[in-house]
């Protein structure tokens, strides 16, 4: 085993990954080294993202150790289950393995089967006054010719028992559910209903949305399922279920396969779902890709039964002898009303999507408002000095705090990678000397102009991770943090932060929800795992005006061409109970 464990470590798998495959080596008498290697390549599958391991397509790192596996996946599979730590479905072993080749850690197994078995369950309609619906719909002016997919996206949500409901940014999610509320509350008056986001940032940006029209409160996930540091199973589960009706819950790319199997669990069989989000962004920090799992390979079509329903809105009716398991509970946004068909973001992000390298290059500088560089370091102390100018400038003149914050918030410096050079650090330390230079206190620990970004929720202080502030003086002339909501400003003091970090940067993931007019993209010289395009589709949709990305062209090439696909079963198990 010691031999193996080199290997591991030489190649550098982790020290978590190596660990479980002693474990399961001296669960397995040290007479099954094949299984203790596949354990370990598991959970670096699984750090990676990935719910499980698949046999039949590992992924490139894996490469140097196929000498040390069965020449053929057949043989691998037999050579596993006869272990003692591994189990086909039904077993309780540490290692379930599917009749698919994919090998799972229990846990993860048990998430996905209650996942797709709870989605199953919810593939139905429920009944509503579909004559009244209509004629809401009818009252909603299309601003586009043909389908119009939100009054789709209303439709269905209001008549499955499960919506799904996929759009990039400016597609008028957020309408959705306005239109939503409004249909329920004089429908069903009657119904419990709840609203949900996976992070605090998210969910007070949908509160925001919606605080003028209804009084319903947006919790995170974690608090409305009782979550806690002591108690990560929750207050609800099937036996004790969340007391809604119905749930809606937006930024649902964010969701990992543990917390949705958590999710689902906890909701009454009865209980309707509606969830929102963007399948092209990343996925969520944990394991799984569900929202982009549940999408794959839904059509935009549905059954004629449905389509009759509504025949003033024009909606495709599939042809296909074997539908998609979620034909009538899937719609996908199609119409940006953010960024018209000649924007150049607009149609970057489509074409990153795409994965067609020669016309995004073709898109970048042509367009003033879509500009790449190469990462040469004068150019970005030049240009990310220009794009905080106008903070700088309210800082410097003391201007109120309100315009310190919106100043703030106009641009943001998105890395890929939080840690090395061209990283989010890097950036704050460039940032921090440059300012020093400018008379900045920034050797000091809090100082006027910092901005942070909180990284722990405090229901407390009404604060949650992803929130940014700047420290400023109040009207005392004491150091606090100010943040501003909407109108609402609110100062913490200092030693009731949080914990926090330095935001003149932000991680891609960290951005996910947020906008701004102008963002400046930072992709790393050397290829990393972490580049792919759905994280420059992401960082590209945070920008409402411009994009500049600071990159070398071999970088830029790479993530466009990589698409990181998360292994799971989840779309085959849907795809199996049509």
């Amino acid at each position: 085993m010691s031999e193996l464990l080199t290997t591991l470590r030489q190649h550098g798998i982790s020290e978590l990954a190596c660990q479980f495959a002693a474990y399961i080596d001296r669960k397995e008498q040290g007479m099954r080294p094949v299984i203790s290697l596949t354990s370990a390549l598991l959970t670096e599958a699984v750090a990676d993202g990935h719910v499980c391991l698949n046999l039949r397509q590992l992924p490139d790192f894996f490469q140097p150790f196929k000498s040390l596996l069965p020449d053929t996946v057949a043989d691998w599979q037999t050579l596993l289950l006869q272990g003692k730590t591994v189990g086909q479905p039904g077993d309780y072993r540490p290692l379930i393995l599917s009749d698919q080749g994919l090998l799972y850690l229990y846990r993860y197994y048990r998430d996905e089967q209650d996942v797709a078995q709870l989605i199953q369950q919810r593939l139905q309609p429920v009944n509503v006054d579909i004559e009244q619906l209509n004629d809401d719909l009818s009252h909603w002016t299309s601003l586009i010719d043909g389908t119009d997919w939100q009054k789709v996206a209303v439709a269905m949500a209001l008549t499955r028992q499960l919506a799904i409901i996929s759009g990039g940014p400016g597609t008028g999610k957020t309408t959705i559910v306005l239109s939503m509320l409004d249909s329920l509350q004089q429908q069903s008056p009657e119904l419990h209903i709840g609203l949900a986001a996976p992070t605090g940032k998210a969910a007070a940006r949908l509160q925001q949305s919606i605080s003028t029209h209804h009084a319903y409160e947006v919790k995170t996930l974690h608090r409305l399922l009782g979550i806690t540091e002591h108690n990560d199973q929750g207050r609800y589960n099937a036996e004790r279920p969340l007391p809604l009706d119905l749930l809606i819950i937006d930024e649902a790319s964010m969701i990992d396969i543990s917390l949705m199997a958590k999710l689902m669990r906890a909701l009454s069989p009865s209980a309707r779902l509606i969830l929102l989000g963007d399948s092209q962004q990343l996925a969520s920090v944990e394991s799984g890709a569900v929202l982009a799992n549940l999408s794959e390979e839904v059509q935009g079509q549905f059954s004629a039964e449905f389509s009759e329903q509504f025949p003033e809105l024009e909606i495709p009716v599939s042809a296909d002898a074997q539908p998609s398991a979620l034909q009538n509970s899937f719609v996908r946004l199609q119409h940006s009303y953010r960024f018209d068909k000649d924007s150049a973001i607009g149609l970057l992000a489509k074409q990153v999507n795409a994965g067609d390298v020669l016309e995004v290059l073709a898109l970048l500088n042509p367009m003033q408002n879509a500009i790449w560089s190469n990462t040469d370091e004068a150019m970005q102390q030049q240009g990310f000095l220009a794009g905080y100018q106008a903070f700088i400038d309210a800082v410097e003149k003391k201007q109120s705090p309100q315009t310190v914050v919106q100043a703030f918030d106009h641009f943001r410096i998105l890395a890929a990678l939080r840690q090395g050079p061209q990283s989010v650090l890097s950036v704050n330390r460039l940032m921090m000397r440059l300012l020093g230079q400018r008379g900045w206190r920034t050797h000091q620990p809090f100082y006027a102009g910092r901005p942070i970004m909180v990284t722990q929720n405090d229901y407390r202080q009404h604060l949650f991770n992803g929130d940014t502030g700047i420290i400023l003086h109040d009207d005392t002339g004491q150091l606090r943090a100010c943040f501003c909501f909407d109108e609402e400003v609110r100062w913490v003091p200092i030693n009731r932060l949080p914990a926090h970090e330095t935001a003149f940067a932000m991680t891609v993931h960290k951005s996910q929800g947020s906008e701004f007019d102008t963002v400046s993209i930072l992709l790393p010289d050397e290829i990393s795992p972490i580049l792919n395009r759905e994280l420059l589709y992401t960082a590209i949709t945070r920008a409402k005006q411009n994009v500049f990305i600071l990159s070398k062209e071999s970088t830029l090439r790479h993530t466009i061409q990589t698409r990181h696909q998360r292994e799971s079963g989840l779309k085959m198990q849907l795809a199996a109970s049509v």
